[in-house]
């Protein structure tokens, strides 16, 4: 098994410090939605649960099929009508082959144990989901949030250049400009509340109507890598795929069958009947050309079950080091955002100031004030990248919320 490398300290804690440490206890969680849209699952791990309890207790059984009952008669009705008659009535019981009950047993076993993995496994999957959807409404809110912003501000320079106009301090051009730019903020706020809506749409059927959390996640202590449920599914695999193998190749004839007969007969009339008994016992024969098939299938499942879990191995200890690398560049890139953020911010208050004194233009104001728009939304989303980039990591190593 490929271990995955403990992450580093300093870029794990500088992404905690991106994640909003103070939030309240009573918000909602990630780890409750989860639970909420898993509970759907119930009924069929019932069902699976139930499954496996009976072809445990069919493997337990003390006979491996149920035993057979055949009644026959015999008499010279047809012809001659001597009195002949004869009743026989004959009872079968197959027979467990030697370790045949223990390598059913193992197979139920292997089965059962594959059936909680795979659960478990597809649990971890809508975990994955559901972080992406939830993130996916985060960043559209952020966006939202920034394009209404805009339009507040747009609005706002719309009317200022309208008043000054009024008093010709500015030309009917400005006001246009002013016009326009407040036109294309209203066309992205509309573009932001439709990609959110979506977004919204999308995490509510996944998660099945629970509340949109409101609290980041933060990194998970990391788990050893033979425990991700990714790995441990396909562990169960190849040894339900074993347990196949074996039964195949020890099972190498049909069940014996041991036969009690007891014959009440008499040869004309005027003769007692006599009690007979008999035992006897039915030995199947295997043939290599009968159980090979049966072999080869189980064979070919478990080597499947071998090369899908190493690749699996090898994929995710890459993923995990990609994610930890996530962390970082996004911390970094975040960093950097708001670092532009605060440059753009005193930028425009000094390009507001000047076109106040009528030292600028107004397309030198709007640009500026583009520019704050378009640096506060990037710092937004480099927030948000960051936070999405701790649960893409807990979703890659293994850890649910």
């Amino acid at each position: 098994m490929h271990k995955i490398i403990s992450p580093k300290r300093g870029a794990l804690g500088m992404a905690a410090l991106w994640l909003g440490l103070s939030a309240p206890l009573s918000a909602a969680t990630l780890k409750d939605a989860l639970e909420h849209a898993w509970a759907v699952q119930a009924p069929a791990q019932s069902a699976r649960a139930a499954q496996f309890d009976a072809q445990q207790a069919a493997a337990h059984a003390w006979l491996p099929e149920p035993p057979t009952l055949t009644l026959s008669g015999r008499s010279d009705q047809i012809d001659r009508n001597n009195g002949l008659r004869e009743w026989e009535a004959e009872v079968g019981v197959p027979l467990w082959l030697w370790g045949q009950r223990e390598r059913a047993s193992a197979v139920v076993q292997g089965e059962r144990e594959a059936g909680i993995r795979g659960f478990a496994h597809e649990r971890w999957l809508l975990a994955g989901e559901l972080r992406e959807a939830w993130w996916d409404v985060r960043l559209a809110q952020a966006e939202l949030d920034a394009a209404e912003l805009k339009v507040t501000e747009a609005g706002r320079l719309e009317a200022d250049v309208a008043r000054r106009l009024k008093a010709g301090a500015l030309a009917p051009l400005d006001l246009n400009l002013a016009r326009s730019s407040a036109a294309q903020a209203g066309s992205e706020h509309l573009r932001a509340q439709a990609a959110l809506t979506r977004a919204q749409g999308q995490f509510q059927a996944l998660a099945r109507g629970a509340p949109l959390p409101d609290q980041d996640e933060l990194p998970g202590a990391e788990i050893a890598t033979e425990q991700h449920p990714q790995l441990m599914n396909l562990a169960a695999k190849a040894a339900a795929a074993q347990a196949r193998l074996g039964q195949a190749g020890g099972d190498t004839r049909n069940n014996p069958e041991l036969a009690l007969t007891l014959t009440r007969e008499r040869a004309s009339d005027g003769e007692p009947y006599q009690n007979l008994a008999k035992v006897a016992i039915k030995i199947p024969l295997g043939s290599p050309a009968r159980n090979q098939p049966r072999i080869s299938a189980a064979n070919a499942d478990l080597i499947d079950a071998q090369i899908a879990l190493d690749a699996a191995q090898r994929k995710l200890a890459a993923n995990a080091a990609a994610s930890r690398a996530e962390i970082e560049q996004t911390n970094a890139a975040a960093t950097l955002q708001q670092q532009r953020l605060q440059l753009a911010g005193q930028s425009f208050a000094w390009v507001e100031k000047a076109f106040k004194a009528g030292q600028i233009d107004l397309p030198a104001l709007i640009r500026a004030e583009t520019e704050l728009a378009d640096a506060r939304l990037q710092a937004a989303r480099a927030r948000i990248e960051a936070a999405r980039a701790v649960s893409r990591y807990n979703q890659t190593v293994g850890i649910l919320p």
